[in-house]
């Protein structure tokens, strides 16, 4: 029933987004123990050995502090992808990761770049994105809420403070974007339960008649 398959995608949903998160205290564990393979480190634009953090880096904190700021957003972000965009969550949870890290590899920037924030970006700004441009009211209301709860992130696209991978943040950004473009004609599931309904109603009717 949609009742049950709004309760599953729900759960799913939230499982998922914690998955991520532990998964991430969990390699930050190993790696602050220096339990990690060496080559599984963050980007380091320009250099072969640096070519893994895009990959990795997402998944990689300099400190306690810098995970915990980056958990609940992450956890959101993740989780609104799933709920609202069950169909299409797999690649965009994945080129989303990728993006930043891709586009920092090409920066001239001798610094190593880790963190989950340019991904936490580029989710966040899919979800705002895809609100607007489907005109989805959960869409809209999550982005209302993501406007309100981490608006004033806007700002650490741009270089003003030292230390903030500004890079990453602004190529997430832009990344979102692209994606929530790319896919805002794809139907997501609410779309489609409307249509299978109209579909049920018209083979009820009576052609005989």
């Amino acid at each position: 029933t949609p009742e049950n398959t709004e309760k599953y995608r729900g759960r799913g949903s939230v499982r998922m987004a914690l998955g991520i998160v532990t998964l991430e205290v969990l390699l930050h564990i190993f790696r602050i123990n220096s339990w990690l393979p060496d080559f599984v480190i963050g980007v380091i634009p320009r250099t072969t050995e640096g070519l893994a953090g895009i990959l990795f880096a997402p998944w990689l904190h300099g400190s306690w502090t810098h995970l915990f700021s980056n958990s609940a957003p992450l956890f959101l972000s993740v989780w609104g992808t799933s709920y609202l965009y069950h169909r299409i969550r797999f690649p965009v949870l994945i080129m989303s990761m990728l993006a930043p890290g891709v586009v920092v590899w090409f920066w001239d920037d001798p610094s190593m770049h880790l963190g989950a924030s340019g991904w936490v970006y580029a989710l966040l700004a899919f979800i705002f994105w895809s609100g607007l441009f489907r005109r989805h009211p959960r869409s809209i209301a999550l982005s209302l809420i993501i406007v309100f709860l981490y608006g004033g992130m806007i700002w650490r696209i741009l270089p003003l403070e030292e230390g903030i991978s500004w890079q990453s943040h602004l190529a997430g950004a832009i990344a979102g974007f692209l994606l929530a473009f790319a896919y805002r004609k794809t139907p997501i599931q609410e779309e489609l339960e409307d249509s299978d309904e109209d579909f049920d109603e018209f083979e009820d009717l009576d052609l005989d008649e």
